[in-house]
């Protein structure tokens, strides 16, 4: 296959991206993701891959692109590859990604997906490259008006998966057995996080609504209005005042605190009877932001 031509080239926080939608291309009918995330984004989510052969002319996020046009990416699917000199974006940001590893969980469901390609011997390319993640990180954070504490890392979303518990802070950094990722980025986390910060508070916002400010509510559910503890500009506040039954709601209805279960652990529950029954379970288990078809099929197999 020759080299892409993007169908446009933009450029987001101060990175030049080229739009190559595996939507709109799609010649070897490779597998792709049908759930939509539009409204539900809840952050952007980190990875690291390692640099890649290139062919003259190109970069390796187009490389990327390529190979994941030609099913050589397996599985993978993500919102944007990122180099030293430019990003890929292979999704649209409507729609979910295959990339966090916990399948309907919310890592891969409401989370943008940036692969910082890079190596460990953290020379000026690999800085110059994961700079451009962090320039993108922020411009998407500051588009869904959402905090530097919606930045994630796809241990993350392995530790969510494997039910542990936790500060976002925490659970992107503590070890999982199955895979710690981003790899070259973890080490220095903390400074990746606070250069992300940097980039959000300087610069033009790029936000579509940038003067609607975001509150987080503290109610038993989304739809029960009547609940509200209150309404905070600072997550940090929402949490605190968080208690047992209720969780903390975003603009758009989303939960983003607590953490959620992973759907074994959820279902679980349910098997042990914590969930209520019929409408009472399905009704408890969407106010939480679980997907109730999803962890009714896991109770399913585990009662086999």
């Amino acid at each position: 296959m020759a080299i892409l031509k993007p169908d446009k080239t933009t450029n987001l926080g101060g990175v030049t991206v080229n739009e190559y939608l595996l939507t709109k291309h799609n010649p070897n009918r490779i597998d792709m993701p049908s759930v939509s995330m539009d409204g539900k984004i809840i952050g952007v989510t980190i990875h690291n891959t390692s640099w890649i052969t290139t062919a003259s002319g190109t970069t390796p996020a187009e490389q990327y692109t390529r190979a994941t046009v030609n099913g050589n990416m397996n599985d993978v699917r993500v919102h944007y590859y990122v180099d030293n000199t430019c990003a890929w974006q292979n999704l649209p940001l409507t729609l979910s990604g295959w990339h966090a590893a916990d399948g309907s969980g919310n890592g891969n469901r409401r989370t943008i997906a940036i692969e910082c390609i890079m190596s460990s011997a953290y020379n000026d390319r690999d800085k110059k490259s994961e700079d451009n993640t962090a320039k993108l990180a922020a411009a998407l954070l500051k588009k869904y008006n959402l905090s530097i504490d919606h930045l994630y890392t796809h241990t993350h979303w392995l530790n969510v998966r494997d039910g542990k518990s936790g500060s976002v802070d925490y659970l992107n950094t503590a070890r999982n057995p199955y895979k710690m990722c981003p790899l070259y980025i973890l080490p220095h986390w903390s400074t990746f996080k606070a250069k992300v910060q940097a980039y959000m508070k300087s610069g033009a916002s790029v936000s579509t609504n940038p003067t609607t400010k975001q509150f987080y509510r503290v109610r038993k559910s989304w739809s029960d209005a009547k609940s509200q503890i209150g309404a905070f500009a600072s997550l940090d506040n929402a949490k605190k005042v968080c208690k047992s039954e209720y969780s903390v709601f975003d603009a758009n209805g989303n939960v983003v605190y607590p953490t959620k279960k992973s759907v074994d652990e959820i279902a679980r529950e349910v098997i042990q009877g914590k969930w209520g029954n019929g409408t009472d379970r399905k009704n408890r288990l969407t106010n939480a932001g679980y997907d109730y078809n999803t962890v009714q099929k896991r109770v399913n197999e585990l009662m086999k």
